[in-house]
């Protein structure tokens, strides 16, 4: 799962070799095929320059993929300093 700069959270599909694309309030806005796989995508996250660049997995044959995002991810940061578990 990964936030884009819109604040719509980006989440790797299973079963339809996509990131489905989830507004703040719970619309689904798009899915984005990932190029090269057909199913079985996990993970997603962000990098390149300006955060453009979708990240994800393969779990059915453990191979990354690559691809270009229309608009800039956003790094999302969990800080657990002073936090309870």
């Amino acid at each position: 799962m990964a936030i884009d700069s819109d604040g719509n959270i980006c989440v790797a599909t299973l079963v339809t070799g996509a990131v489905s694309v989830v507004s703040p309030a719970g619309r689904l806005l798009e899915q984005v095929k990932v190029p090269r796989c057909e199913l079985f995508v996990t993970n997603s996250c962000f990098g390149g320059p300006n955060l453009q660049t979708a990240y994800t997995a393969s779990s059915g044959y453990g191979l990354p993929y690559e691809m270009n995002w229309s608009r800039p991810g956003h790094l999302f940061n969990a800080n657990t300093r002073g936090g309870k578990w």
